[in-house]
């Protein structure tokens, strides 16, 4: 309470958001399972966006770019849609829809009270015939098919997340969520970040 010119003012504690103050593991889920559907949405968007032309085909263009930064995108090695190839090739598709399908399976497999432990070796045993398809067609000993290029890809995907969801988990438990600029109530006066 302070008082000002024998005029009284009550001070208000701003409230704790104790159940809303750290990104709990089950946010930290909903976050990461929400990224891989955007980023699989995002792949299948570029031809159909580049098809429709106008600003939705600029859109699908810039989408190009973005993955063409981390694919070669090569016609020949890309799944198409409308006659156009997906954002990124085979086996990347594999990778991020086995990404994909590994965080939704993640909840069943991963309880808290029955929690497995993957070593790391786990994940470079899922790396290693990836490695291996790639290196032996490079070479010219193996011909990489779409076949293998699924297969090897879906393997890695499928096992990421088991490592990066409890990685996510465990540096997200202390951050405050209320601290994200777009979870702010407001900046007028009297608002809670006044």
């Amino acid at each position: 309470m302070l008082t000002l010119h024998k005029r009284t003012f009550h001070t208000i504690k701003q409230p704790t958001f104790d159940s809303f103050s750290v990104l709990t593991p089950g946010r930290t889920y909903i976050i990461v399972l929400s990224g891989a559907l955007l980023w699989c949405a995002m792949i299948l968007l570029a031809p159909v966006l580049a098809m429709l032309g106008g600003l939705p085909g600029l859109m699908g263009d810039v989408l190009y770019r973005i993955f063409h930064s981390i694919c070669h995108q090569l016609d020949d090695r890309s799944f198409h849609v409308l006659g156009k190839p997906l954002g990124v090739c085979i086996r990347c598709v594999s990778i991020y829809v086995g990404f994909l399908s590994g965080t939704i399976v993640y909840p069943v497999v991963w309880r808290p009270a029955h929690r497995i432990v993957f070593k790391r070796a786990v994940l470079l045993w899922s790396l290693i015939p990836m490695l291996l398809d790639v290196a032996l067609d490079t070479v010219g000993i193996h011909d990489s098919t779409i076949f293998t290029r699924i297969i090897t890809g879906t393997m890695f995907g499928v096992v990421v997340p088991f490592f990066l969801i409890p990685v996510a988990e465990e540096a997200m438990k202390d951050f405050p969520i209320y601290s994200l600029p777009f979870l702010r109530y407001g900046s007028k006066k009297g608002s809670l970040h006044a």
